[in-house]
Order: structure tokens, then sequence, then C-alpha cells
């Protein structure tokens, strides 16, 4: 009797550790967020805007900056990762990082492979290794990216709504862009309305490259989200539009599943969305879709994300976020009236 009523009190009670514990977790993934944000914010100060998404929107970009002896693409070079690094009170690492050598250079090696705790959420699976045996690829995949906007990679308008909604928000800009720094003073929302980071999923290690998701290092798309859809959004309609598939599913699939991230109906992840009509054709014009991706904000806390503001306030949103709301939050511009 004693020790059915001792398993009754147990049952009773893990569930309410079990949700203490997730809390505490759900605190410290704020928290992290909240010192990444005033590192942006740091850098915005310093630098008199905030990192670009990638330094290098093409290939001739890439060519001008680094000679005619460099032979990567733009999606291989810097996004804000390395750029913010020196103002997250990581002096070790602050030492590492040449921004004017390209990512893949010899000489940001061991930038990317250092672990950086603050960039993983203690709910998720932790920081993990991507390729880590190449010279030039290897680096650290995390949870944390920055918002590019209500709409894909490329940041232009799409012909219609992102997510076909019935009421939504056409593409209004967004705090990260390619080339140029943004300046907080001018993100018409306002900074308090307009979001700066949020949460993706982390994909197992892999030794051959992994994909985009979650690969956030680079220029690559992996480095940020979009409001295209809302937080862990579920079902083959709302699977992330990735490119380059047939270089990485294979390896990755089994930790894609272990994550639970959706797939097409094709049993992928979506293809890139189609290029409309009228897109500037440096925000498109590659060979294998980069600029055309989605990625959802995801977490594992249960019903929502963690998302900072572009004044460094942090919340957590809901996954019944309204989609107009969302749509709002994640546009720059556009006055849309968005609720507190």
């Amino acid at each position: 009797m004693v020790i059915a009523i001792i398993a009754v009190l147990i049952g009773l009670l893990l569930p309410a550790v079990q949700a203490a514990r997730e809390s505490a977790r759900r605190s410290q993934c704020q928290n992290n967020l909240r010192q990444l944000g005033i590192a942006m914010m740091t850098h915005e100060s310093a630098k008199k805007g905030l990192p670009p998404m990638a330094i290098h929107w093409t290939t001739a970009d890439m060519t001008k900056a680094y000679g005619a002896a460099f032979t990567g693409n733009w999606y291989d070079d810097h996004g804000w990762y390395m750029q913010v690094m020196p103002f997250l009170e990581n002096g070790g690492l602050a030492g590492l990082v040449r921004v004017d050598k390209s990512f893949s250079d010899p000489a940001n090696f061991a930038a990317r492979r250092t672990f950086v705790p603050t960039l993983a959420c203690p709910t998720d699976i932790g920081l993990q290794k991507n390729e880590w045996p190449s010279a030039t690829w290897a680096r650290v995949r995390f949870n944390y990216v920055v918002n590019a906007g209500n709409t894909v990679y490329g940041q232009h308008n799409l012909g219609s709504c992102p997510g076909a909604f019935p009421t939504c928000v056409k593409f209004g800009g967004a705090p990260f862009g390619p080339r140029t720094r943004t300046k907080i003073s001018k993100l018409s929302d306002g900074a308090s309305k307009t979001l700066m980071l949020s949460e993706v999923l982390v994909l197992p290690e892999t030794i051959p490259w992994g994909g985009p998701y979650s690969d956030a290092q680079t220029a690559l798309g992996g480095q940020v989200f979009t409001g295209y859809k809302t937080p862990n959004a579920q079902g083959a309609a709302n699977a992330d539009a990735l490119c380059r598939q047939q270089e990485w599913w294979t390896a990755v699939k089994d930790g894609w599943s272990s994550q639970k991230l959706p797939l097409s109906a094709a049993g992928t992840p979506a293809q890139p969305v189609a290029v409309p009509p009228g897109a500037p054709a440096d925000s498109y014009a590659d060979s294998n879709g980069h600029k055309q991706q989605f990625i959802v904000a995801r977490s594992k806390h249960p019903g929502g994300v963690n998302a900072a503001r572009c004044d460094a306030s942090v919340a957590f949103v809901g996954d019944d976020v309204d989609p107009y709301l969302w749509n709002a939050l994640t546009s720059a511009g556009g006055g849309e009236a968005v609720s507190n």
C-alpha cells in the first residue's frame, strides 16, 4: 500500500517537476536571446547599424572584395555571425574573428569551430558540428537566427501576402538585409514593434553537409527566419522551403525526423518558392534557389517560440499567434497596428 501511494505521488509530482524544468530552460533561452540582442545593439551603436545578414549578395561582390583568386560563391561568405561575435563578451573568440577575410578562409577556421554556449537553447539538442573535418567548411549549427522579414530570403514581394492569409501584411522591409547595415532608428514601425531574433531547431551532427537549415554562420540563408509562416507551423503545407536538397537530404533526413520538422507532400522539405514577375534580379538570380528559401521560427518549447524585438526585449510568442500580427512583427515598415 505504501509503495502504491508513493507511486501515485510520484506520478502527480512528475509533470509539475517537468514543467518547472521547462520553465527554467525557457527562461535561460530568453536570457540567451537578450544577451544576443544586446550584442546586436552594441554593434549597431559601434558600427552605425545592425550587421548585414549577408556581407555580400552576389559572386561579383565577393570577387571585388577578395580578389580574382577567390573561387567561392556569395552564399559561402559571412552572414551576421562573425560580425557580432566581438560584441558578445567573448574575448577569446573576438580575437579569432576575421571579417576582412572570407568566411571559408583558413584564417577563420578556428572561429568557425568555436562553441558559443549563448547560441544554444537548453530545450533543444545543443550546439552541433557540421562538416567538422573540413578545413574550409567546418562550422557549428545553433538555435538563434535573425529576422529577414515576412517574405523569402531574397526579400521581395511574392505577388501576394505570405502564406495566402485572408488578411496579412505584404513585405515591408526587415531589420536585417544584405550588404548594408540597418540603423534601428530607420525601422519605421519602431524597434519595439519589430522582431530582431527568434529560434530554429538544430539538426544533428553530419560529416557531409547537412543543408541550410540551422546552418546559421554563413550567408546560405540558414542564418535567418522569415514571417512567411507562423511559429512552429505544422503539416505538409507548412514545411520549410530549402534549396539544394539533392546534396544533403539523404544524409540528414533521419535527423530531420528526430527533430519532428514537417515535410512536404513529397516527403522532403518544401522546394524554394517560385519567383514572381518583377522581382529584382539580385534578389533571386542564383542557380540553386538560395534566395527563394524560407525558414520558419521553431522551438521545442511547448506552445511557441521565444523572440527578441529590436529594443532587446524578449517575449514568448504562442503558436496560435494571429498570422496578421506575426506578419506585422516580422515586417520593419508598413505602419501596421501591432498590439504589445
